[in-house]
């Protein structure tokens, strides 16, 4: 027969005998063995998964309180999941550790099926009881430590040199490390289809942190030496742990910017010169940034405005390049119908344009540089003569600009 299905009997045996003998009219209890079992909760542990009204509630209350089982540490008792032999090794270790098999309150045939679950398991019990008894051997050899280092700190002179101040923070140090790494308890391996074994009773080492903490106190508290070759106090306090140094990085430049520039555009035969401002930002989508600029020209009264999506390279480099693309709109003087290459008397028009752009930055701190760029236009539109094309046909513009940028 599996493991699990005579564990599975052998757990509800153990729950029978166990309800039994809680329910006679005993005497009060012996005192419990130098190896007894991890006290009983003052009250029922309530698992998430058997909750009131669960058939197997009062079986599965009654052996938590016995410290039989201690369900998983996501609050949980799996009931539905089989039982591996190191989780029954354990069940059986803490009812032989509890002493309620020798209070003679066991029938004789219960007795019979736990000797076989007993025995079924038994190369798993000595396993589990080996590795209690080094764990038990592991705290004892600490706590003999602390007491020979309590002892020689007592001893110390009060004046105490840097010598054995260094000696001393270097020996706790190396308690300490020793203490954090006392195994949590006995732990089952997972097995081959089931879950893993449950993990042990935490290691109690609040008692052995208090220790230490006085320890520190009493070398803190050692008076303040001076050190012959330099003259220099010593404070005489003394840190456990990591003291290096945190590395400190300084912040890059930000990705926004505005900046003011000046311009030089070409369209059909007509150049022309004008000032300008440009305000962006070098991410605003992924590594897509976005770009917006105007220009004036004050001779003609021209405002050209154009949105270009950019995409930066070697972003935080003193160098870096971009591209980009986007559409712009002019508006200027509209065109005289008897001459289209000279300006109405009145009226304003609106035309409008698709464009690329290539363009560098240099930086000469994180929040200061130069630009240039180049700007292609292709009007779709030309009803103003602030394109300076030629009649009133689409055409193509191109514009030159260089300033200052400040990025923030």
């Amino acid at each position: 027969m599996l493991i699990q299905n005579k564990v599975l009997t052998i757990t509800s045996a153990l729950a029978l005998a166990l309800g039994v003998a809680s329910a006679q009219t005993a005497p009060a209890a012996p005192a419990a063995p130098a190896t007894a079992a991890p006290a009983a909760p003052s009250q029922a542990v309530t698992f998430k998964d058997v909750p009131a009204g669960h058939f197997a509630k009062d079986a599965v209350d009654l052996i938590v309180q016995k410290g039989l089982i201690l369900g998983f540490p996501d609050g949980t008792f799996r009931g539905n999941e089989n039982l591996t032999r190191y989780q029954a090794a354990l069940i059986f270790y803490r009812l032989l550790q509890s002493g309620t098999l020798g209070g003679g309150s066991v029938s004789g045939s219960d007795m019979t099926t736990i000797a076989a679950g007993i025995q079924e398991v038994s190369t798993e019990l000595a396993s589990v009881s080996t590795r209690v008894t080094d764990l038990e051997k592991l705290t004892a050899d600490q706590q003999t430590k602390i007491t020979a280092l309590e002892a020689q700190i007592a001893a110390l002179p009060t004046g105490g040199s840097s010598a054995d101040t260094t000696a001393l923070t270097a020996r706790i140090d190396a308690l300490e490390r020793s203490v954090k790494n006392i195994p949590a308890g006995v732990a089952g391996p997972a097995g081959p289809a089931g879950p893993a074994g449950p993990a042990g009773a935490a290691a109690s080492t609040t008692a052995v942190e208090a220790r230490l903490s006085a320890l520190e106190a009493r070398v803190t508290a050692q008076p303040t030496t001076t050190t012959p070759a330099t003259g220099t106090p010593n404070s005489g306090t003394i840190v456990i742990g990591d003291t290096g140094s945190v590395a400190t990085t300084s912040s890059a430049a930000g990705r926004l910017y505005v900046g003011a520039n000046y311009n030089y555009s070409i369209g059909g035969n007509q150049t022309r010169g004008s000032y300008g401002a440009v305000v962006g930002t070098t991410q605003a989508i992924g590594p897509v940034g976005a770009q917006v600029s105007v220009d004036y020209e004050p001779t003609g009264g021209t405002i050209n405005a154009d949105l270009t999506a950019t995409l930066h390279l070697n972003q935080g480099g003193a160098f870096s390049p971009y591209a980009g693309l986007g559409f712009g709109l002019t508006s200027s003087k509209t065109r005289s119908t008897a001459n289209p290459n000279v300006a109405a008397t009145t009226g304003i028009s609106t035309d409008y344009s698709v464009g690329g752009l290539v363009g560098v930055d240099y930086r000469f701190t994180d929040s200061l540089g130069v630009y240039a760029e180049a700007q292609g236009r292709y009007y779709i539109t030309n009803a103003g003569i602030g394109t300076g094309l030629s009649g009133t046909s689409a055409g193509f513009g191109s514009t030159a600009r260089a300033g200052l940028k400040f990025f923030f």
